[in-house]
């Protein structure tokens, strides 16, 4: 079978093959033909055309990148491909399914992330799934993919002017497609999903309406359902739509909280700060503070977000001038961390807070366990958000998780949250007690 998005891809490699494209990035969903095209078909297409080009092809497993280098092998050494091209045929001398070379220079070397790359200089390197679902999960192993391009790949063939074809399935905000669109320009960005979605459309996506299959004569509405149901909503979301969180949010909804431009005219029954904090200027986690009101309605709305990656000492000194702001009838609440240092910080903290109702609260259990609570009273309705600046980035982390980079915002929220209904259903017990 035969399906447009294949004539688009084989236009752009075209381009990359004429010098015209030099970096680019390709989401499709799985059976869509990427690898046989791309990793097997396009090589030999280019040997057909320049025998002497070098090739480095990886996956996040060998075994997937010699899969197709066998396959290019195969195609290569036949009759028929001899007979139309007659260039070049494959040297004797180095004839292995990692690696074989043509009698006029050129090679092709199969390898995985990670793997060989140093000392070899290409003229197209195709990585073909980094990750796999479950890697992609992994902060450790999306770094290690990240620094493997960042730091071996990047500098190999410059000299050669190489090009440099990644394709792969959107499993995380930070897999190696959002890292690199991220970090750099220059890269084409070709993304097709399964299901049309003309907001964020490709402008290469021939379709029109929403909901429109990628590929029908193959993938038909009842097996593309069949594989929604059972990858479910993430993983629908992430290997077939090219997006890390299904639409409009995951565990959070986007259109389940309301941005209002004024508080309610009520009095607020309690008010929390929470403090999500981390130590470190300028990379890895936030320090966030979430400041929710709580009214006796039941109704919780969140009013300022503080963000960002400061030092420990300036740290401290945001949460001393945050609390003056916020007055003293907001209550502090700060996480935990666990063991003497974690108790230390907090007892720091609360000789520099005297005056305030400030406490260390240590978490337990699982984040999506502790995320529950909010979840469930903002798929009711009952979370507001009070109009700012922090609002955009707020919702734009919470659709994301738990396959967010960050979930510094979602946790303080929870956090905060927590706190307040923990504490009305205290008051209620204390109430019912007493009846």
């Amino acid at each position: 079978m035969w399906n447009w998005h294949l004539d688009v891809l084989c236009s752009k490699l075209q381009q990359m093959a004429d010098g015209a494209l030099q970096r680019m990035i390709i989401n499709v969903p799985p059976g869509t033909m990427k690898s046989l095209l791309i990793s097997v078909f396009y090589r030999a297409w280019l040997w057909a055309r320049n025998p002497q080009l070098r090739f480095l092809a990886a996956s996040y497993g060998s075994h997937l990148s010699i899969r197709d280098n066998v396959k290019l092998r195969s195609i290569v050494t036949s009759r028929w491909y001899a007979e139309c091209f007659s260039g070049s045929a494959i040297s004797g001398d180095q004839n292995a399914k990692e690696r074989f070379d043509t009698t006029v220079g050129g090679w092709s070397i199969a390898t995985s992330v990670g793997g060989v790359g140093t000392g070899e200089h290409p003229d197209l390197i195709i990585i073909d799934d980094p990750h796999t679902a479950q890697q992609a999960q992994s902060a450790a192993e999306r770094e290690s993919a990240a620094d493997w391009f960042d730091h071996t790949i990047s500098t190999r063939g410059v000299v050669r002017n190489v090009r440099i074809c990644i394709i792969m399935q959107r499993l995380h905000e930070r897999d190696l497609t959002g890292h690199l669109l991220q970090k750099e320009s220059g890269w084409l960005h070709v993304r097709f999903p399964m299901r049309f979605e003309p907001e964020t459309a490709d402008p290469l996506d021939h379709r029109t309406q929403h909901g429109e299959l990628l590929w029908p004569t193959l993938f038909d509405e009842a097996r593309v359902t069949n594989l929604e149901r059972d990858l479910g909503p993430y993983g629908a979301a992430s290997q077939l739509q090219q997006r890390p969180a299904p639409e409009g949010g995951g565990l959070f909804k986007r259109e389940w909280f309301e941005v209002i431009n004024a508080l309610p005219a009520e009095i607020p029954s309690a008010m929390t700060r929470f403090w999500d904090v981390a130590g470190t200027a300028g990379e890895g986690d936030y320090t966030v503070g979430v400041r929710m009101h709580r009214y006796h309605s039941g109704l919780y709305v969140i009013t300022h977000v503080v963000r960002g990656q400061w030092e420990s000492g300036d740290v401290d000194k945001l949460i001393y001038e945050t609390a003056l702001l916020d007055g003293r009838k907001v209550r502090i609440r700060e996480e935990q961390e666990p063991g003497s240092s974690g108790k230390a910080v907090v007892a720091a903290r609360m000789r520099r807070l005297a005056g305030w109702n400030y406490l260390g609260v240590r978490s337990t259990g699982q984040k999506v366990t502790r995320w529950q609570n909010l979840v469930v009273q903002a798929a009711a309705g009952n979370v507001k958000l009070l109009a700012g600046p922090w609002v955009q980035p707020f919702l734009d982390e919470l659709v994301l998780v738990p396959y967010a980079d960050h979930d510094d915002q979602a946790d303080a929220a929870s956090g905060g949250f927590n706190d307040l209904a923990l504490m009305f259903a205290a008051a209620e017990s204390k109430r019912l007690v007493g009846w």
